[in-house]
């Protein structure tokens, strides 16, 4: 099953995290719209300032408004809210009923993505896809647009406008300043000659891992999250989860 597809008849579902997480994967989103594509977005934490940026970029995109959802889970504790957004979540695959469904990869770069990874996971049973946002919470430095093992994973690479559409996107989140911060990555990837190529290429690959007690990491960095306090607090969490079944 091709992740990078632009069949007609399929209807995608991005479920982001915080809004500007889109960015990593906006270009083909708007491929997508531009092949006449049925596409929806939801957030899983948002406040008002940030819906309304992304709310720009969604028009941007060409994403109608009505097909946009936002939640309010709270900004680094989505893990200790699960049980209350897994009903929200599935009241959105029930009205949105998509056949695919994008969203952050379970690679232990942030709890709160993780959370949006697991939430889908609980309430859709089509075919999942991840994109790579950043790993790990671990290490000093997180890796950005690249997953931790390249296993599975599909690339396209983005044409001069898109990759000023990818900017432009970026640019809408102007309380983030994200589109700084991305810049100065790739200074730093060029000075270790490890060109990140943020704004050339986008990533995605199907889910095959759902093991959410297990690190989703090779050996060595699966070592350093498990020693983490980080861990620790997702380990308790769908613990938490699974005793109150």
């Amino acid at each position: 099953m091709k992740a990078f597809d632009t069949d007609t008849g399929q209807r995608w579902l991005f479920c982001m995290t915080h809004p500007d997480d889109e960015i990593s994967i906006c270009a083909w989103i708007h491929r997508l719209v531009q092949a006449g594509v049925e596409v929806h977005m939801s957030w899983t934490h948002s406040h008002p300032v940030r819906e309304q940026e992304a709310r720009l970029s969604a028009e941007l995109l060409g994403i109608p408004q009505d097909r946009l959802s936002f939640f309010s889970a709270t900004d680094g504790s989505v893990c200790d809210e699960l049980q209350t957004w897994r009903p929200h979540f599935q009241e959105l695959m029930d009205r949105v009923a998509p056949t695919r469904v994008a969203c952050g990869a379970f690679e232990q770069g942030h709890l709160d993505h993780d959370s949006t990874n697991w939430l889908v996971n609980q309430t859709f049973s089509g075919p999942v896809f991840e994109i790579p946002f950043y790993h790990t919470y671990a290490v000093r430095l997180q890796a950005m647009n690249r997953f931790a093992d390249p296993a599975g994973q599909e690339v396209i690479h983005l044409t001069k406008e898109e990759q000023k559409l990818k900017l432009a996107v970026a640019k809408r989140y102007r309380s983030q300043n994200i589109w700084q911060v991305l810049w100065w990555y790739e200074v730093w990837q060029m000075t270790r000659l490890r060109p990140a190529e943020l704004r050339k290429r986008e990533i995605m690959r199907l889910q095959t891992h759902r093991d959410f007690l297990t690190p989703n990491l090779p050996p060595a960095l699966a070592k350093k999250v498990e020693a983490s306090d980080s861990w620790g607090r997702w380990r308790a969490a769908i613990n938490r989860l699974n005793v109150s079944r």
